[in-house]
């Protein structure tokens, strides 16, 4: 069960938005609605590429596919993709605000394997 973590690119988008669409679909059944689930997938979740250009963002590779991706924000957006409009691209103080866990989703074949803990 080997596998890499190495920091997200652009490039990776697609394949980001494949793997969010795999484990919000096979992971959050037992808990939301196929309506809950597409709906979320509309804005809530998907990839945020500010999170990638700030260089707090990381994939998980393993046999050369994407098995994982999260990160952190130092930005005041709590969630969401760039295709959610309310979005505060405002820093965080660091002085008094932490920083934001953000995004983690796992491939529903790597599920419970560590790859959330290891990012």
């Amino acid at each position: 069960m080997k596998y890499k973590i190495r920091k997200a690119e652009l490039n990776d988008c697609p394949e980001i938005e494949k793997l969010i669409a795999l484990s919000a679909r096979g992971l959050s059944a037992q808990d939301y609605t196929p309506e809950q689930i597409e709906g979320a997938l509309q804005g809530a979740f998907g990839v945020d590429t500010q999170l990638i250009k700030d260089g707090t963002y990381f994939v998980v590779e393993a046999g050369g596919l994407l098995v994982g991706c999260g990160g952190w924000s130092k930005r005041k957006t709590l969630f969401g993709s760039d295709k959610r409009e309310s979005r505060d691209p405002a820093e965080l103080d660091p002085a008094i605000d932490p920083a934001k866990i953000r995004a983690f989703f796992v491939h529903p074949e790597w599920a419970r394997k560590g790859i959330g803990r290891a990012l």
